[in-house]
């Protein structure tokens, strides 16, 4: 129990960092805006024509920045009510795109399109943090050993007692080693599978309907 929990301590840390420099970028960018502004609105009262034109792109390239600041801020409040029980029911297929949409701050994904094919609601009985690590460090290999293509494909699939999340878009053959001890620690915890097909280019993980047993079912336990 020591191992998983500093696991996720480490995970939560890191995706904090991801979610604070994405929110120092955006800020970042609004502030250069409205410095531009101020120079301009100098520049006018000199006599610099201020067209309208001009200050409409500049507030809607703060309006979007804004829009985008708010997006990561959900993505963050999620992933914080994550901690919030050790296990309860979840949308398999929420917390997948949660784990995308983080992913997305990570530079290892500005260059690879990450297509997510989401499917009907998908209600599990399983460790909702400790299952968002385990998909986010799946998504993460799955990234940083993309084919050629650059073009990384996301699936749910219900196949009763037992759900499957398949990532394809892996370089055939590929020489990276996975799972490894950090998410083998996790597939313990979870109950899982993960099963890496490297001639396919293609990783599964196999998740129970209803986890049970594990150490995290440990300690509701009285």
């Amino acid at each position: 129990m020591e191992k998983i929990c500093a696991e996720g301590l480490t995970f939560f840390g890191k995706t904090n960092r991801l979610i604070s420099h994405e929110l120092k970028n955006i800020f970042a960018i609004i502030s250069e805006t409205l410095g531009l502004l101020d120079e301009l609105m100098e520049l006018s009262g000199r006599g610099t024509a201020l067209t309208p034109e001009r200050l409409r792109s500049m507030s809607d390239s703060i309006i979007e920045e804004v829009e985008r600041a708010n997006t990561v801020i959900r993505c963050m409040n999620t992933f914080a009510h994550s901690v919030d029980e050790f296990i309860s029911e979840v949308d398999l297929g929420e917390i997948t795109f949660l784990m995308i949409q983080l992913l997305k701050l990570n530079p290892i994904s500005k260059t690879v399109m990450i297509e997510y094919l989401k499917g009907e609601p998908c209600k599990i009985y399983t460790s909702p943090f400790f299952l968002g690590n385990l998909l986010y460090h799946t998504f993460h290999f799955a990234l940083s050993a993309v084919a050629p293509e650059k073009y990384i494909k996301i699936s749910i699939h219900v196949d009763s007692p037992r759900v499957e999340v398949d990532i394809f878009g892996i370089a055939p053959d590929s020489p990276k080693s996975f799972p490894t001890p950090p998410e083998e620690l996790l597939v313990k915890t979870l109950g899982a599978e993960i099963w890496f097909d490297r001639s396919a280019g293609r990783v599964q993980v196999v998740l129970p309907q209803k986890m049970a047993g594990g150490p995290v079912v440990a300690l509701l336990v009285k």
